[in-house]
């Protein structure tokens, strides 16, 4: 099956957040929205959206696409993938980094479904956490807050992309990053869904 739709243009800079619309084939956008929004299977239940975990060798789809974009572009080696299904209104997931090189993250509900245009995006602050900061200080509740302080200090504003559906988004997964809101339609089959996958390893 393929999985990534053909491009003209594969140019890919791994410092920069890249942005690349259509990016799933339909077949391979309808498989990852389904089988998370009528499975039975969650791995956690956070604030507002549960999350199933992919890990490397044990998911057949995410493997297929990481082998077939790896033959497109360079990349890390692929570690792990989730997707993530959220409540129609919620803060979505909160200010942390992923110890990830590069960071794919794509929206899989569709463009009829959202609510309110000015949410449901991504906020990607090109900053990471200090060198002696742990895992629960960039990826924690605790220490929350002091992430905010930090990137203030530096003044550093967020990129903030926009939701759309099929959107597939490249970038350093040790930048401060965190979700925009979510604000879906009423509906079941209107649930906000993304895909992640993580490329590399860092900040461990």
């Amino acid at each position: 099956m393929k999985t990534i739709r053909s491009r003209k243009n594969w140019k890919f800079n791994p410092q920069d957040i890249n942005i690349w619309d259509n990016f799933f084939t339909d077949e391979c956008l309808k498989i990852l929205r389904h089988r998370v929004l009528y499975g039975k299977h969650v791995d956690y239940q956070y604030d507002g959206y549960t999350a199933v975990d992919y890990f490397k060798n044990e998911d057949y789809l995410s493997e297929l696409i990481a082998k077939e974009l790896c033959s497109k572009i360079k990349l890390p080696p692929f570690q792990r993938a989730w997707s993530f299904v959220y409540n129609h209104k919620t803060k979505g997931v909160k200010l942390h980094c992923d110890p990830s090189l590069i960071n794919l993250n794509v929206w899989v509900s569709t463009d009829k479904a959202i609510k309110n245009k000015s949410k449901n995006g991504l906020n990607i602050y090109k900053i990471k956490p200090p060198q002696h900061w742990t895992r629960a200080d960039w990826s924690g509740d605790r220490n929350r807050i002091n992430s905010l302080e930090y990137i203030k200090s530096k003044k550093i504003k967020p990129i903030k992309v926009p939701y759309k559906s099929n959107r597939a988004i490249f970038f350093d997964g040790a930048y401060f990053h965190n979700s925009n809101g979510v604000s879906m339609k009423k509906g079941f089959e209107n649930k906000r869904i993304s895909y992640t996958m993580l490329f590399g390893s860092q900040l461990e």
